[in-house]
């Protein structure tokens, strides 16, 4: 079943956008549909937005998805510059978030990056039903026990020259400048693991863009592109994964980035109540290849929640 005949039959979902403050970081939030239905919340990967959710949300037409623009992604605040952008974190401030929605229970939709944030918040959030994850299986950036000393001294080192030379974007006359938004949504076709369709990026790059007075500059924190000093180890980040005792359902791009030997090294940690499905597709399979059967396993992983 191809995109248009998916789309032809999907409701309009009601759609709504908040802001909410959650420890002194103001998060731009986007909705999708009734906000009496059961809640799932739907979390981005690592430099994407809630526009990531656009696509797949309105099918999801019996529950209420929330997708906050994690700290330093989309329309949502930046971190203070001594201040890295760790996982644990994203995590502390989503648990903050659905105590403050009054949510007693909630189900998880994750991308990437997001699947990592949703293994850590699995362990302090209460009241979580179900979890499916998208392309990801946990914590996406892990660093061997071996390897701990040698990351943390290259990050420090990569983080100070950024600072002190102002490379990567640092300041703003040397971020990125697009004299269009169409000439931003073709350079953000670009992801991780290859390419995006131009609409896909659009919807992505719309979210993710101000205009200044000569074009378009990101609005995400450049320093995300720095890797955080300190990770997890590849077995750390396997005992995250590990604990999850709710139904996680897994769906993976069978061009995506979990593909021969980095699947095996996570599914090794799955718990017994995980299941994992393979669709056709790369890293944004639910941007660029959403399809009817993948569509149903998704309702089906959030049946009776």
């Amino acid at each position: 079943m191809n995109m248009m005949s998916l789309t032809s039959k999907v409701l309009p979902a009601i759609e709504r956008e908040f802001t909410m403050n959650v420890n002194g970081l103001d998060l731009a939030v986007k909705t999708w549909g009734d906000e009496k239905n059961p809640p799932i919340l739907a979390i981005h990967g690592w430099l994407d937005n809630c526009a990531s959710f656009s696509r797949i949300a309105p099918y999801l037409d019996h529950y209420y998805v929330v997708a906050p623009d994690l700290a330093g992604h989309g329309k949502s605040d930046h971190r203070k510059p001594n201040h890295a952008y760790y996982l644990w974190d994203y995590a502390i401030e989503l648990s903050i978030f659905v105590r403050k929605m009054g949510w007693n229970s909630y189900s998880i939709l994750a991308h990437s990056m997001g699947t990592g944030v949703a293994s850590i918040l699995n362990t302090i959030s209460k009241g979580i039903k179900r979890i499916v994850f998208i392309d990801g299986m946990g914590a996406p950036f892990t660093v061997s026990a071996e390897d701990v000393v040698r990351h943390l001294k290259t990050s420090l080192r990569l983080s100070e020259m950024a600072h002190l030379t102002k490379l990567n974007g640092f300041s703003e006359k040397n971020q990125p400048l697009f004299s269009s938004m169409e000439v931003a949504v073709k350079t953000r076709q670009k992801v991780v693991g290859g390419f995006i369709s131009l609409d896909s990026a659009r919807r992505l790059a719309e979210r993710d863009l101000r205009a200044v007075e000569s074009g378009y500059r990101w609005r995400h924190d450049p320093r995300l592109t720095i890797p955080e000093p300190i990770q997890l180890t590849d077995e750390q980040a396997g005992r995250f994964l590990n604990q999850i005792d709710c139904p996680l359902t897994i769906l993976l791009g069978t061009n995506g980035l979990f593909v021969g030997d980095k699947f095996h090294s996570k599914s090794q940690y799955l718990a017994k109540n995980a299941k994992v499905s393979w669709y056709e597709g790369g890293h944004h399979l639910h941007l660029e290849n959403l399809s009817h059967e993948m569509i149903l396993d998704i309702k089906s992983s959030f049946a009776n929640h």
